[in-house]
């Protein structure tokens, strides 16, 4: 039952490998975590999760510029990319 004035909270469609892909394609040599969240629609923790996972399977760098982690996709990562739009073209 619906009350009114209250929005029902609203899922995303999106699942864990269209998230990567974001994080991914938006890593270029002066990505944020600000600007990644942003981005990619995610909360600091979604995005502590997901930058973890990448990092270890070696899809992702983080560099310290000035005190800013900065991420860019490492060359496994834009493989993944390139792979990962060939399937979703299908």
């Amino acid at each position: 039952m619906k009350r009114k004035g209250k929005q029902e909270p609203r899922l995303s469609n999106r699942n864990t490998i269209e998230t990567l892909a974001c994080i991914l394609e938006n890593s270029n040599e002066s990505s944020g975590k600000a600007s990644l969240i942003h981005t990619c629609s995610l909360d600091s923790a979604q995005f502590n999760l997901f930058k973890s996972y990448l990092i270890e399977a070696g899809l992702l760098v983080s560099t310290s510029e000035d005190g800013i982690e900065i991420f860019e996709a490492t060359e496994r990562g834009k493989a993944f990319l390139v792979d990962y739009y060939k399937i979703k073209s299908l």
